[in-house]
């Protein structure tokens, strides 16, 4: 018979990896705070971890003034590799339910993240247009996919050509819960995009064939290399185009302008579907529209 792996290992073969990378940290912190700060994490016995444990964990990040949605996603790693300890029968039921008791941090945070308008995002277009570079219209047409779809930075990284379809100016992703997506795109995004791929097809040498992925990394000297671009580079490009333009951009943002937008002229209804939420509650914290809107709603109220 083969060995049982540890409740972690199993835990973590289930996420996607981007999403291990994440939660290896969070556990790390985790179990340092326990008491594990020298203890490999795999040689951790989590299974042996008490309600109290828990509840010890959210009092330190509470005092450490960490926001909600991160200590849900502490409580919710350690109930990940408890479920799989379960599975394994290193615990009982009854074991389980009361580490599943334990809650995290209760409230919300006002969300840090920005509003892209229109006219910014035709500013940061113009700013990549008039770089000569092939970052230039390799960074135009990722700011296009990512406004115009409205999708996560982490499927654009993962895009590959054969997911494309520019009849119908659509994009078919693998999102979150490893479900399979269509998103749509408007001309102008397109327009952007084949510009890039033309651009990278003309610097392959004769008879090479194309790279299978849509964006690439583009190393110091304009050199396009035959590999994919990185959820990092992505993150550094948002913030270096940003700068250009005087404003600070988060990637995330172009999904929430995306979301914001299509609520202002459309619905919630229609926002919900495009950005593929299960809940519409969801797309509601996706809606970045500004005070100043808020109160031109509420002045309407005469008497």
């Amino acid at each position: 018979m083969p060995s049982v792996q540890s409740p972690l290992a199993l835990y973590l073969a289930r996420l996607a990896p981007s999403s291990r990378l994440t939660i290896n940290y969070v556990l790390q912190d985790a179990a340092d705070r326990l008491g594990f700060v020298d203890v490999d994490l795999h040689d951790i016995p989590w299974h042996q971890l008490q309600p109290g444990h828990i509840t010890a964990l959210v009092s330190t990040l509470r005092d450490d003034n960490y926001a909600p949605n991160t200590s849900s996603l502490y409580v919710n790693a350690i109930r990940g590799v408890m479920n799989e300890a379960w599975r394994q029968d290193l615990i009982s039921h009854e074991h389980l339910l009361k580490i599943r008791s334990i809650q995290a941090i209760g409230g919300t945070r006002l969300s840090r993240g920005r509003n892209i308008r229109r006219t910014l995002i035709k500013e940061l277009m113009d700013v990549c247009a008039a770089d000569p570079r092939p970052q230039g219209k390799r960074d135009a047409a990722l700011i296009a996919i990512l406004y115009g779809s409205g999708m996560r930075k982490s499927e654009s990284v993962n895009l590959n050509l054969a997911q494309l379809d520019f009849a119908e100016r659509s994009l078919r992703v693998t999102g979150k819960g490893n479900r399979q997506l269509i998103k749509y795109a408007p001309t102008w995004a397109f327009d952007a995009l084949n510009d890039w791929l033309q651009l990278r097809r003309s610097c392959l040498p004769e008879g090479v064939r194309d790279d299978p992925f849509l964006f690439n990394r583009i190393r110091r000297g304009s050199h396009i290399t035959r590999e994919r671009i990185t959820k990092h580079a992505i993150y550094f490009i948002a913030k270096q185009r940003g700068r250009q333009v005087g404003v600070e951009i988060m990637p995330h943002d172009f999904r929430r302008s995306f979301i914001t937008r299509v609520i202002e002229e459309h619905d919630l209804s229609i926002a919900q579907k495009l950005a593929h939420h299960t809940n519409i509650s969801t797309t509601v914290g996706y809606d970045m529209r500004d005070d100043n809107e808020r109160r031109r709603v509420v002045d309407r109220f005469d008497l």
